[in-house]
């Protein structure tokens, strides 16, 4: 029976990406040029100010024990960083820009754990189960991964009654009497396996559960004796595929490996790999397979013994790791892990699940305003052009003029959401269960938006203690700023139109009810910052050249400019799908209500 969905609350939501991206300049010609200015054109700075309604914490350099203290500039001041400030900024002009959303990752994402649950699991079935009557030796193949330049290879294990490799029951290990060491065998459980027997047939799943957990392999002081380990081993098989003989042997080339990776929860077989066939076809993983495992390997903050299931470093066959992988119908290796029982990829990228509409020439305002670089990746309205185009505005690091210092140190688990989490990032309207949930598999999977963290007050004295199984992976924060410390900035423009500079200022604070969230902890409520004072100054460009002086005047009606982004984007929505003006757009008023509303009661995440 299909699982009834359940409520899912998370400390962050998404604004919808936009119907289509608005389109500025059809081409690079057609943007503003450095070498010439004009009077219909705008070069200046902002001054703007600010101070921070929670504590705020923006990161410098972590050390080995997870220590981090705040920013600081080559004046040992404590500041935030230009780029940080910049990437808020760009983001914003993305949204009510209508950009495209060049800045999401085109990787490919891995099912988490098992897919245990719904859709996914059906997915993962459908590529990895075996089927009655069948084992998983006949549906994985094993063989081995070696890096070729810059590309990573494999070639298959010799097959021996169709099999490339046999599950071994740590049972027959222990009956054997292999022995036990640093390259030898690592067993998952005591030598008392052997004596296991279920109560029953009816039981013995439920029976052998309880009793693997209970003996662990363990030392003198009560911690578990197993890793993941690979030994070179000849062995031999009957006519049935049934294990009769395994031999240690210290020779460097060997019938076979015996090879197992983590231990999870009941698991009951090693694996024996055959040896690599150098007769056999060598395939080329490709790049799009290799970087999501890589990424896969870098961020799975909860694997044991990490560094066993990295690819090989060194080139060359004669460094080739043991791998099992599947080949898909157009003969690439579409999976492939230190287990069996893969953790598959998805079929969609997540730039896969972008349904953004373009016109594919032409540049959006973001990459107007904020420069672009071309190169293979390109994607959107980006991907036609031929020329880099250089920013038009820099960001000066933002000061702290005043600071209230919390010099005790604050403990925060700072684990990043995950795209992965298909149940928040992709759009779910029409899923009543846990079956029609969208993953990354289907063809309609559409990603829900831009997503950004809820504001919220923050009880600074909650992170004081840490509970002793959070040590090693929380990150412990020092010289943390305390609410109304006070900071100042500045931000360089050149060459902006009237409405580019509207779209500035409208990123950099909409209206007075909005703020704005900067630095780490956002889930918990820190860093919620009011821009209080901005200040706009524009060159005299018919004084330029005639006068010593900056000739900077001060604008006293920034609403002006605001307002004629508004009334020129207004003129071009319909063309663009809309049917309303732009405040009265969905999106525009999810930005705005995630920049006002503050989110009241206790953590529920």
């Amino acid at each position: 029976m299909a699982n009834r969905l359940r409520d899912s609350v998370a400390p962050y939501n998404f604004i919808r990406l936009p119907i289509s991206t608005f389109i500025r300049y059809k081409n690079c010609n057609d943007l503003p040029k450095y070498d010439s200015y004009k009077n219909k054109l705008n070069t200046g700075y902002i001054d703007y100010e600010f101070v921070n309604e929670t504590p705020i914490f923006v990161g410098g350099e972590k050390s080995t024990d997870n220590n981090v203290e705040f920013f600081k500039n080559a004046n040992n001041k404590f500041c935030i960083p230009g780029s940080s400030i910049r990437g808020v900024i760009r983001k914003n002009t993305e949204i009510l820009g209508f950009g495209f959303p060049d800045f999401i990752e085109d990787k490919l994402l891995l099912y988490r754990k098992f897919a245990s649950t719904g859709a996914a699991k059906t997915e993962y079935k459908q590529v990895i189960t075996a089927g009655e009557g069948t084992s998983i030796e006949n549906v994985v193949r094993a063989g081995y991964i070696y890096l070729d330049g810059k590309d990573y290879k494999i070639c298959s294990a010799k097959e021996i009654n169709n099999k490339t490799f046999f599950a071994v029951k740590e049972t027959l290990l222990r009956k054997m009497r292999l022995e036990e060491g640093d390259r030898k065998v690592k067993y998952m459980y005591n030598k008392y396996i052997v004596n296991f027997k279920p109560k029953s047939e009816e039981t013995k799943d439920k029976d052998w559960e309880e009793w693997a957990k209970n003996n662990l392999n363990k030392d003198r002081n009560g911690k578990s004796k197993y890793k993941p380990y690979k030994t070179n081993i000849k062995f031999s098989i009957n006519e049935e595929n049934k294990i009769t003989s395994i031999q240690l042997t210290p020779k460097k080339y060997s019938n076979g490996i015996l090879f197992n990776s983590n231990h999870m929860g009941k698991k009951k077989n090693h694996y024996i790999i055959n040896e690599i066939d150098t007769n056999a076809k060598v395939y080329t993983i490709r790049e799009k397979e290799i970087l999501a495992y890589k990424n896969d390997c870098d961020t799975n903050k909860q694997r044991k013994n990490a560094s066993f299931y990295y690819l090989p470093k060194k080139q060359g066959i004669e460094n080739a790791e043991p791998f099992f992988y599947i080949m898909d119908k157009d003969e690439h290796v579409s999976y492939f892990g230190k287990c069996p029982y893969l953790r598959i990829f998805f079929a969609k990228s997540i730039r896969d699940c972008i349904k953004v509409k373009y016109d594919e020439s032409g540049i959006d305002y973001p990459n107007a305003i904020f420069g672009y670089t071309v190169d293979a990746n390109c994607n959107g309205p980006l991907k036609n052009q031929k020329h880099n185009f250089k920013s038009r505005i820099s960001f000066l690091d933002v000061t702290c003029t005043h600071a209230n210092l919390i010099k005790d140190k604050r403990h925060l688990l700072l684990s990043s959401p995950k795209p992965t989490s298909y149940t928040h990032y992709l759009m779910q309207s029409d899923a009543k269960c846990d079956d029609d949930l969208i993953t990354y598999n289907n063809s309609y999977a559409e990603l829900r938006g831009n997503k950004f963290y809820w504001m919220k007050n923050c009880e600074i004295n909650k992170y004081t203690n840490i509970p002793k199984n959070q040590v090693k992976v929380a990150t412990n924060i020092k010289n943390i700023l305390d609410k109304n410390s006070k900071f100042k900035g500045k931000i360089y423009f050149e060459n902006l139109t009237n409405d580019e500079l509207g779209l500035l200022l409208l990123s950099l604070k909409y209206n007075n009810k909005t703020k704005e969230s900067i630095g780490m902890g956002k889930p918990y409520g820190f860093g919620r910052i009011n821009i209080n004072k901005m200040e706009l100054y524009i060159e005299d460009i018919n004084k330029k050249f005639t006068s010593l002086d900056n000739c900077y005047k001060k604008v006293t009606n920034i609403e002006k400019y605001k307002n004629e982004y508004k009334n020129f984007i207004n003129k071009n929505l319909y063309d663009m799908g809309y049917d309303t003006d732009f405040e009265d757009i969905d999106e525009i008023q999810d930005y705005i209500s995630s920049k006002s509303v503050i989110m009241q009661g206790k953590d529920t995440y």
